[in-house]
């Protein structure tokens, strides 16, 4: 990990430009291409452009790069945390989403036929699919298989927010003001895709436009907690880029679950970004900053 004492605040504002100006313009134009039906842009320029900005971000600002912690130091029960964790607690958090809005329950391939270009959906519209088959294999996948390819570009931030902003956050600010300030500005970032593309959250859900920016400030809040604490106790970068992969693959399953007509309930779930589906993390992140001030008071 990086030495908090190599971080200047001339270099973590070199960082920061660097990460948030730069990672702007794609994450600008990802969003209008969402919203105008265009996914396959969307997500080209957020998950291999703009995500890893933060970690070019690093090089621009000549920090410690070699010190993020590179080499695989870590025990088995981190390296299955990590994993498997935020599927358990996504589940969770969607278990409490549904008993909430039980008629929104459905297994249907709208979502994501809705993402899909016109004629491509009209192909799959028209194919005999067994949903089921699909969400078991959708399911087994999330757990394994997407992770796991999703390590690279969960790097792209994770070198950026846990292995730089963090610790200088709480260097500066304290461990839990510093955690908190991160968390908004992990989801400021986000900023461009859900005002103008309404990702993470669909349709016309409760308090548009203001909620869903604040909701996705919240639910990073929380996750990049989780992640953070991961981090300390490993060194190891792999570990955080791990569990931000199983973060962002546990959303894939649960888009089978939302009956179609539904998306307005995105602000509160079922997947770990709305405010219901967050729940489980935000209650274990609350925990463990409870338990950090007592340890650092005694």
């Amino acid at each position: 990990m990086i030495n908090t004492n190599e971080i200047t605040n001339k270099k973590f504002g070199i960082f920061m430009m660097a990460a948030f100006l730069a990672a702007y313009i794609p994450l600008t134009v990802a969003g209008l291409a969402y919203k105008s039906g265009n996914t396959i842009l969307c997500l080209f320029l957020f998950r291999f452009i703009a995500i890893f900005i933060p970690l070019i971000a690093v090089l621009i600002a000549r920090l410690p790069f070699k010190k993020l912690g590179w080499k695989p130091k870590f025990s088995v029960k981190y390296l299955l945390g990590a994993l498997v964790g935020p599927q358990i607690l996504s589940w969770i958090g969607a278990g409490i989403f549904f008993i909430f809005n039980r008629d929104a329950f459905g297994v249907s391939l709208d979502a994501y036929l809705a993402m899909l270009p016109p004629e491509t959906r009209e192909v799959f519209s028209n194919a005999e699919i067994n949903v089921n088959i699909v969400l078991t294999v959708v399911i087994i996948m999330s757990l394994t298989f997407l992770p796991i390819t999703q390590i690279l570009p969960s790097l792209g931030e994770e070198a950026g927010w846990r292995g730089v902003m963090y610790p200088f956050l709480k260097e500066k600010l304290g461990p839990v003001a510093g955690k908190l300030t991160g968390g908004v500005l992990w989801g400021v970032w986000h900023w461009p895709l859900v005002i103008l593309g309404n990702y993470f959250y669909e349709g016309d859900y409760f308090g548009k436009p203001i909620l869903g920016p604040v909701m996705i400030c919240i639910a990073l809040c929380a996750f990049g907690i989780l992640i953070d604490h991961f981090y300390e106790k490993t060194g190891c970068i792999w570990i955080p880029s791990l569990m931000h992969a199983s973060m962002n693959a546990s959303a894939v399953p649960l888009m089978f679950m939302l009956k179609s007509g539904n998306q307005h309930l995105s602000i509160l779930g079922p997947n770990c970004f709305g405010l219901l589906g967050c729940l489980p993390v935000i209650v274990l992140a609350v925990l463990l900053l409870v338990l950090d001030v007592k340890k650092r008071a005694n």
